[in-house]
């Protein structure tokens, strides 16, 4: 009689669980032809983590203006989570700080604010996929045109990596796009848009857009302007709000040129339809309505800023003809962080680059960088920050003096040094369990804390 193996299987179940379990507590870390290798934790959610008990949910503090400059280092790894005889206010998380750096240029930016109602300007704000989906840029948006005018969501990419979690707009497209981007392939050289990508339609493509509800700044919008160059003469066709279908034409010419498909109301939703192959190749659109800020959302998955490089400074330029920028953010910093890199003059050297074709092309433009923010790796039961970004951050704070411009520092903002656990553990979370993206509400809190910081540098100089 055959041997009954009914067992085995939990037998090796369970010890793999055992083993994965040990090897857990293990720490290691090394690095092969520039990748890094480190151990990762099966059970996070399930072990008891020690380190609730160490960081106070309930004392997330907010440290007044005169007191978060005063005294301080912003790249030493201070301890920020201090008890109330320290003379500081708590809020709900994060704190409110100053800005570093070429502080002067903002001048740009806060003449057109004080003008907004009266005529339109616009934000670019680059970043990593900490703002994929509108996150982050989606609030600061809401915030601006609450206080100084402006309401629809401005610069949208022909097609898009976010569709499914973006929440600001419905957006969809045909498959049929040929598609280069500074974070994909681009064989053929093609000239990259201002957003560092380029479509171009493979016969009878399309394109929709629709407002989403979930936002009082962007219930509507009453023209489309759709960023072209490299056009045959020939007709693209349009409908706002499913009503009957017109014809616009497309100039020729190697420039960037617009067009402009005016609703003469507000709509809620436009189809453009591009029946030729190869009949242009398009940058994107954006949806606008009445005089004030747009601030465009400008998300490269996976990059860390230096291939902004790879739009040629010309090209930045005849886009500077339609969009009045008159301030641009750059977020980045996640995606080069390494723990055993101690050499970031590669990135310092690029992002200098990055910022001198911005300031050609756009020279009446203030720009921030926005730090890394706090990224946290489990040491044992802890969540500790990750210690590259400290080196990251004075790299940062190198790029921003050398080359004229102003710096926020997110990780700052969050509290410091070990920061992010306070946020993945809030209730509710702001961050996710991988202790190095926000959600929902950490985007939101980020975007205060910014738009504070910003108004309050503002208000200075009135």
């Amino acid at each position: 009689m055959e041997k009954n193996h009914i067992k085995q299987p939990v037998v090796i179940l369970t010890a793999t669980l055992l083993l994965l379990y040990l090897l857990s507590f293990v720490n290691y870390e090394y690095t092969i032809a520039g990748f890094t290798f480190r151990n990762v934790d099966f059970f996070m959610d399930i072990k008891p983590d020690s380190a609730e008990e160490e960081f106070s949910i309930s004392k997330k503090i907010a440290v007044e203006p005169n007191v978060v400059l005063a005294g301080f280092d912003l790249f030493d790894p201070v301890e920020f989570f201090t008890t109330e005889k320290d003379n500081v206010s708590y809020f709900y998380q994060g704190m409110k700080t100053g800005f570093y750096g070429n502080t002067e240029q903002l001048k740009y930016f806060f003449d057109a604010l004080s003008n907004a109602r009266e005529k339109t300007f616009r934000i670019a704000h680059y970043g990593d996929s900490v703002i994929e989906g509108d996150l982050i840029t989606a609030d600061i948006r809401e915030q601006l045109q609450k206080k100084f005018g402006g309401n629809a969501v401005g610069w949208l990419g022909i097609v898009s990596q976010d569709v499914a979690f973006r929440t600001t707009t419905r957006h969809s497209f045909s498959d049929n796009w040929e598609i280069a981007s500074v974070y994909t392939s681009n064989p053929r050289s093609l000239k990259l848009g201002i957003s560092g990508e380029v479509f171009i339609p493979q016969g009878n493509a399309w394109v929709e857009y629709e407002v989403s509800r979930l936002r009082k700044s962007l219930k509507g919008f009453s023209k489309v302007r759709i960023f072209y160059s490299d056009a045959k003469s020939s007709d693209i066709y349009y409908s706002f709000d499913n009503s009957s279908k017109k014809s616009a034409r497309l100039n020729p010419g190697a420039k960037v040129q617009e067009l402009v498909l005016d609703a003469g109301k507000m709509v809620k939703s436009v189809r453009i339809e591009f029946p030729q192959k190869e009949q242009a190749h398009f940058y994107g659109v954006s949806l606008e309505n009445t005089p004030g800020i747009y601030i465009d959302n400008f998300p490269l998955r996976g990059n860390s800023g230096v291939d902004i490089a790879q739009i040629n400074p010309s090209i930045l330029k005849e886009f500077s003809k339609y969009l009045n920028y008159k301030l641009i953010i750059l977020e980045f910093g996640l995606n080069i962080l390494g723990s055993r890199m101690t050499d970031y003059s590669w990135y310092e050297r690029e992002m200098g680059k990055v910022i001198k074709n911005l300031k050609e092309a756009f020279p009446e433009t203030s720009i921030i960088m926005i730090s890394v923010h706090d990224k946290a790796r489990k040491v044992g039961t802890k969540f500790e920050t990750d210690p590259a970004v400290f080196k990251l951050l004075e790299v940062q704070k190198k790029i921003a003096q050398n080359n004229g411009v102003a710096l926020w520092s997110l990780f700052e903002a969050m509290g410091g040094k070990n920061s992010m656990h306070n946020w993945v553990t809030a209730n509710p979370p702001m961050a996710s369990r991988d202790y190095i993206h926000f959600n929902n509400q950490g985007a939101e809190r980020i975007a205060e804390l910014f738009v504070e910081s910003l108004l309050d540098e503002f208000n200075k100089r009135k």
